[in-house]
């Protein structure tokens, strides 16, 4: 079964390669060496090569021995289901023909595209002033840590709180305690640790009492919300953080770039409707009617 899986898996790859667009890659052999032929058609090395790059991080599964075995032997497959559908005509059939058309216009668009985009790449330095002028996207915000315990909102409610200050004055434990008495999750899994949160995450009852605590090992008056009643002790304050250039530099070149890209893609196909006369059958959708 698992060998089976791992046939139509390849399969499902070597049919992308039919219908994606990928070049192929320079292959430390002979990209030219010519592996079998099925039916006169040839298979060669740069057409496993192909595979390889269309698989993305698996192709290291394959990018050996047995692997490109494996997928000559696909390759053969797909050969000889072609080779049948041409000798039952169906590459005559409207909709191959269709397809075969959408695929066509589809890559030459894609191929055109990319010459469009090749050379739009950010600088560092463009990188580096976007860091300088937006801080507030590289702040983390400030968070705290905190315990709590939750309590069921009932007639018994106020005498486990007292009971739990008490015990609180007393010197035992707030972990303890949280695994003694919380209803909450956390309790048993850390002793009502809810780990680091910043504003936002929690309820905004709950959210206000926990930032309001001004020092590590300060406890809440108990807070009531949706989930019943909570007592918060305060684990530590996070101030907030700047991440340093050096982090976040490969993400600003990125998303940069991105933004280059976008912007000479969309003034790309503006010039083309210009050089290109575009007729729609009905209505453009996109344009208001000027009636309205």
């Amino acid at each position: 079964m698992k060998k089976i899986f791992v046939s139509i898996a390849v399969f499902s790859f070597i049919l992308a390669a039919f219908v994606a667009f990928a070049a192929a890659p320079e292959s430390e052999k002979n990209p030219e060496k010519l592996l079998v032929k099925v039916g006169g058609e040839e298979i060669r090395e740069k057409d496993i090569d192909q595979i390889l790059k269309m698989m993305g991080p698996q192709s290291a599964m394959y990018d050996n021995e047995q692997g490109r075995k494996a997928i000559l032997d696909e390759l053969v497959g797909v050969q000889l289901f072609a080779l049948s559908g041409k000798q039952k005509g169906l590459d005559k059939t409207p909709d191959y023909e269709l397809a075969v058309r959408s695929f066509s216009l589809q890559t030459l668009a894609r191929f055109t595209i990319e010459n469009v985009l090749k050379d739009v790449s950010a600088t560092e330095e463009e990188a580096k002033k976007f860091y300088g002028e937006n801080p507030s996207e590289f702040t983390k915000p400030d968070q705290i840590r905190a315990r709590h315990i939750l309590l069921t909102d009932d007639v018994t409610s106020a005498d486990k709180i007292k009971l739990i200050q008490e015990e609180l004055k007393k010197g035992v434990s707030f972990d303890v305690l949280a695994v003694t008495h919380s209803k909450d999750p956390s309790a048993a899994q850390g002793g009502g640790d809810l780990g680091s949160f910043g504003r936002g995450q929690m309820v905004s009852a709950f959210e206000e009492v926990a930032f309001a605590l001004k020092e590590p090992g300060d406890v809440s008056d108990p807070v009531l919300t949706e989930f019943g009643w909570h007592i918060i002790k305060l684990e530590d304050k996070i101030p907030s953080l700047v991440a340093p250039y050096d982090e976040v530099k490969a993400q600003i070149i990125q998303y940069l770039t991105n933004e280059k890209e976008t912007r000479l893609y969309q003034e790309a196909l503006e010039s083309l409707k210009k050089t290109y006369k575009v007729e729609y059958a009905e209505p453009d959708p996109t344009k208001e009617s000027p009636n309205k």
